[in-house]
């Protein structure tokens, strides 16, 4: 049951960003433009996220293998739609488990679906290689990082409402908020990998987000944990992260499989031994050899039997569970698993699927050449940022300081440092929000000799 609290804290979690003040109407575009149109503020949420151009760009960057290599394996778009149809799995489950106690807390099968398709929204071309390169570029003007950039789209960048994004709810920007840290509020940064946080210049946003919980809970909610890394996540986000979770850990494993990638001869010993290692003998009355010669039988229908049986018994596996740590429930409540259950899931991700099929040299070279490609555009993009990106793209609201460049001649480095980091930002946005093939290109037109023409459509 939601306390007092929680129950007057629910309302709110359907305001829109940025003001997340209590809406007249639907963000402005006034009543009559809406019509008879009944959905709830967090179904507009779901469709605005479905038509965007960024969840479109998705089909075309890499998951883990290449977006060209064929059309049997996953990308970025096929894999938020099936962390999408498990987030939805896991919450119909735990609705229809006897003595479930927390549907009043749940998020509707709208709204975790809404999450699990914006939670890859903010990643560019290349995988963690192209992540590493902008990372890397950026180290000095606020940092980049895969989720945070999720924020910015949601909350500024997608084309919806001019400089605010889609305007999405407070609870759908707390759903994807996976890491509620500032980048500014690490003591230390590795310039090889990025911190998991959100921008600085989001600070005030997240403020927002969080604003309707006490300060208590707002103050150990964004503190960070041993090790430097952010201790806490909604209960949404706990969903959408285990929904994450399985659909890497069980599909990247089908790909392999399927694609001949991974073997028997080289997996399927590991892979026993990880299942005895969880104590999981069998699943749904299908023992784990038989699972296996399943997984890696000739005939498909078979393979994606094991597939099914593989999820459905992570699924089912989920429950939720109090850290009496927060006052609200929609901070305390977390979805979890057993220990042995996430040994066995981070087993199949890391110990198979990443060693197997990430790690090898095969995917490592074209992660490679990835991060060289964002590496070389952003070099070019900060040698000539007017005239290989034009105004539109540096400066999208006519704020004027990509005109200062232009008039006084001037380096953009030269502008005042919030400026310059604007600047900086606007490079990092053009280039993250690039699908593969349109990176690639891109690439070739500055640096390949005899490639492009005046009147290519850029």
């Amino acid at each position: 049951m939601l306390s007092e609290d929680d129950k007057k804290i629910l309302p709110e979690l359907t305001f829109r960003a940025p003001s997340f003040e209590e809406p007249k109407n639907d963000a402005g575009f006034g009543k009559e433009a809406f019509g008879a149109d009944t959905r709830d503020p967090y179904q507009r949420d779901l469709g605005r996220i479905v038509h965007s151009a960024s969840f479109r760009r998705l089909q075309t960057k890499t998951q883990v293998m290449g977006t060209g290599e064929g059309d049997f394996h996953r990308t970025r778009l096929t894999h938020s739609l099936e962390v999408g149809q498990i987030g939805r799995g896991i919450v119909w489950n735990l609705l229809a488990r006897r003595g479930f106690g927390h549907a009043d807390t749940l998020p509707s099968t709208e709204l975790i679906e809404a999450i699990c398709y914006a939670h890859d929204l903010g990643h560019p071309p290349f995988g963690h290689g192209g992540e590493r390169a902008l990372y890397k570029a950026m180290y000095n003007f606020g940092g980049f990082e895969g989720n945070a950039q999720t924020i910015r789209i949601l909350s500024r960048l997608e084309k919806y409402y001019r400089g605010n994004g889609i305007a999405p709810t407070r609870r759908l920007l707390l759903g994807v908020l996976k890491y509620p840290v500032a980048f500014g509020e690490y003591p230390a940064y590795d310039l090889r990998k990025p911190p998991k946080c959100f921008y600085d210049s989001d600070l005030d946003l997240v403020e927002g987000v969080l604003d309707v919980f006490s300060l208590a809970d707002r103050e150990e909610f964004r503190r960070l944990g041993s090790g430097n890394k952010p201790m806490h996540k909604s209960l949404d986000c706990s969903i959408m992260e285990l929904a994450d979770d399985i659909a890497y850990g069980v599909h990247d494993l089908e790909d392999g499989v399927g694609r001949g990638i991974l073997r028997r001869e080289e997996i399927g010993e590991p892979l026993e031994r990880g299942f005895q290692q969880a104590g999981v003998g069998k699943i749904r009355e299908v023992t784990i050899p038989v699972l296996l010669d399943k997984l890696f039988s000739s005939d498909a229908c078979e393979r994606k039997h094991a597939i099914s049986l593989l999820v459905g018994f992570f699924v089912v596996a989920i429950d939720v569970a109090r850290k009496d740590v927060f006052q609200s429930q929609f901070l305390d409540l977390n979805a979890r698993v057993e220990p042995n259950i996430r040994y066995l899931l981070n087993y199949l991700s890391k110990d198979i699927t990443f060693k197997s099929l990430v790690g090898r040299r095969e995917v490592q070279t074209l992660e490679f050449k990835g991060e060289k490609i964002i590496a070389d555009l952003f070099a070019a993009f900060e040698e000539r940022p007017v005239e290989l990106m034009g105004l539109k793209a540096i400066d999208p609201y006519g704020e004027g300081f990509a005109m200062d460049v232009v008039n006084r001649r001037k380096l953009w480095r030269e502008l005042p440092p919030a400026e310059r980091d604007i600047f900086a930002r606007a490079i990092s946005d053009f280039i993250a929000g690039m699908t593969n093939p349109y990176a690639e290109k891109y690439h070739r037109r500055l640096f390949d000799p005899g490639f492009g023409s005046s009147t290519d459509e850029l």
